[in-house]
């Protein structure tokens, strides 16, 4: 499966979910369905973790890959949407209680793709997308004030002559580490008060990943058949040397990376060995051996869009899967040793994509959209 956007955004969006949609209820037609556990094994266990009250509607308007991030006592969401024909990037303020604020506009976009990103920064939150400039896409963040609203002018990081740059971030100490695709590898950048710094190439890789640890970044990526993750203290210099975790039959895709209490690396993507897209799950020390793999999702169906979560010794894998019809979000957690913490949650009701989580310290939050119904969130409380 590639994240493709040569034909427009809903093509591409399409092909992310590499299977036969079925046709969506008419918006607001009835609510959404409430969560229900699949067994992880023989026993009918327990899911791991149970929503905390019902799902919250950001916004009733079609939107997509959202982004979402705990700050301040409460959940920023991020989304792309289109409203009378303009495509714009939105962040609105969430509340534990459920409670949503007016959307503000960071962007409106000249192109019909912005995958935007939430992280927390010294100097608040900010936000990054990509849009389409004169030559190609330019990858542009913008700080942001405690309830969303852009402050300040936006700064324009980088440009791409690919189809997609897709940037990825992490929290640094010096900064905001940023990457994006290009044509025919990626780039690592860092962002600072003074705007982007040096960079540094990724010859070959596709779809990038950042997660930080204080100073600590670790950068995953795929290459066909290939998965790599590399680790660094602050910023690169002039390459990155990555260490394989995954080759052999199919492709593996679109990582998400963290780093865990003990410093390992975890890394989740969609991997294609036995022909139809499935989610894997991998641990690597800081110094790149591997240390273990297992197949995330326990349920037959296309699974896509893996979002990794490290959650104090545990990890929480967020995904989209087809099980028998439309998909839905789905989040299962796994112990240091990878092994599966109770059974699979699901989170969301039908024609759901594209999950993001926020870890908020006791609880997790969601976010994901549903197609042609909006953005919508739930608060998830895991054990």
């Amino acid at each position: 499966m590639s994240l493709m956007f040569v034909l427009g955004l809903g093509a591409a969006l399409g092909a992310l979910g590499c299977g036969s949609d079925e046709a969506p209820e008419p918006s607001g037609a009835k609510p959404p369905e409430p969560p229900a556990t699949t067994d992880a094994g023989p026993g009918g266990e327990k899911a791991a973790c149970t929503p905390l009250g019902g799902t919250v509607v950001v916004s009733q308007e079609d939107g997509t890959t959202p982004s979402i991030l705990w700050v301040n006592g409460s959940y920023l969401v991020a989304w792309q949407t289109l409203t009378g024909g303009t495509e714009e990037v939105r962040v609105a303020r969430i509340g534990t209680d459920g409670s949503v604020s007016p959307a503000h506009v960071v962007a409106t976009l000249a192109g019909v793709h912005a995958v935007p990103s939430l992280q927390t920064t010294s100097s608040g939150p900010m936000i990054t997308w990509e849009d389409t400039g004169p030559s190609g896409l330019v990858i542009q963040a913008h700080t942001l004030d405690a309830d969303g609203a852009p402050t300040g002018q936006p700064m324009q990081l980088g440009t791409s002559d690919a189809t997609e740059a897709r940037p990825a971030t992490a929290p640094m100490s010096g900064g905001l580490a940023v990457a994006w695709m290009e044509t025919p590898g990626a780039r690592l950048g860092l962002v600072s008060s003074g705007g982007m710094s040096s960079t540094t190439a990724l010859p070959g890789a596709r779809f990038p990943a950042l997660a930080s640890r204080g100073n600590e970044l670790a950068v995953a990526w795929s290459s066909g058949a290939e998965l790599s993750i590399a680790r660094t203290t602050g910023m690169p210099g002039s390459s990155v040397t990555g260490t394989v975790v995954r080759t052999g039959a199919g492709e593996a895709r679109l990582p998400s990376v963290a780093i865990d209490a003990s410093g390992a690396s975890i890394v989740a993507w969609e991997d294609t060995r036995e022909g139809v897209e499935r989610i894997y799950l991998a641990r690597a020390s800081s110094s790149g051996a591997k240390q273990g793999e297992v197949r995330v999702e326990d349920a037959e169906g296309s699974a896509n869009w893996p979002i990794v979560t490290v959650m104090g010794e545990r990890t929480a894998v967020a995904y989209y899967q087809f099980q028998g019809g439309p998909p839905s979000i789905f989040l299962s957690v796994f112990g240091p040793d990878l092994a599966r913490d109770g059974a699979t949650l699901r989170v969301s009701g039908k024609n759901a994509r594209y999950p993001a989580v926020a870890f908020a310290g006791s609880e997790l939050g969601v976010a994901w959209s549903e197609k042609d119904a909006g953005i919508r969130m739930r608060r998830v409380g895991c054990d």
